[in-house]
């Protein structure tokens, strides 16, 4: 008897049926696709030998998770974690890089370091906290109302037309920026803020990692522990309503 099912089998899919399975009830998952994984597939697209990530590659998130640190991600998927989380390129030839070391990434910026340990260095400190705020429900009272409150104020500092005006060099906002731009959204905005904030600040904690082997590892080891646990997967399941799921127990 199917006690829950899930439809999709993206990163949030799997891990929200995993969660069901190891707490006892017997779970059906539904993909649409041919394959499970959603935006962490992988695929030989090119040459024989070489695996390519379809959608996401590095996973800076991932590692910050409550979830899969809970969950013990590191320990069935072998990561990388670069020294330097990710670079913007500028004018004339050169680039901006974040490191992993925010002092180096401080070093590297110049006269500006200063404005980019200030803004980002209380976020890094209270990483497990941002990371508690962003990725919960928001109607709440948060847990840790100085590190909302530090956030949001740096969101709201960044999500305008004015949110280079603390730099004096391009080499920072474009750091800023460029990880901004992530949230698919015009720029400047407030949610495009956060996410960028958000991203930069765990470059320079837990860093941007990099499964070994591709992300596809990181679906098939969640595929792996919700078989372990009793649940079913189903590929070419195209489920546009409730009512084309299987109505069978």
């Amino acid at each position: 008897m199917i006690d829950a099912t899930v439809v999709g089998s993206g990163p949030n899919g799997l891990a929200a049926a995993v969660t069901l399975a190891r707490a006892g009830l017997k779970v059906r998952l539904l993909e649409r696709n041919d394959t499970i994984g959603g935006g962490i597939r992988s695929a030989p697209l090119t040459l024989p030998g070489f695996v390519h990530d379809i959608c996401s590659a590095v996973h800076p998130a991932a590692l910050a998770s409550p979830f899969f640190r809970a969950w013990g991600l590191t320990e069935r998927v072998p990561f990388v974690v670069p020294k330097a989380s990710y670079a913007h390129p500028l004018d004339g030839g050169t680039a901006a890089i974040a490191y992993r070391d925010l002092d180096r990434t401080v070093d590297g910026l110049g006269r500006d370091g200063r404005a980019w340990r200030g803004l980002l260095g209380p976020l890094v400190r209270r990483i497990d906290e941002v990371t508690d705020f962003t990725g919960s429900t928001l109607v709440r009272v948060p847990p840790h109302p100085v590190t909302a409150v530090r956030y949001g104020l740096r969101a709201l500092e960044q999500g305008g037309a004015w949110g280079a005006a603390r730099f004096r060099d391009d080499a920072a906002p474009a750091l800023l920026f460029g990880v901004a731009a992530h949230a698919n959204i015009p720029l400047p905005s407030l949610a495009g803020a956060g996410a960028g904030l958000l991203l930069a600040a765990h470059g320079h904690a837990a860093g941007w990692g990099l499964p070994t082997g591709g992300t596809q590892r990181i679906a098939d080891a969640l595929a792996d522990d919700l078989r372990a646990h009793g649940g079913d997967i189903e590929t070419g399941a195209d489920i546009g309503s409730p009512a084309d799921l299987d109505p069978r127990p």
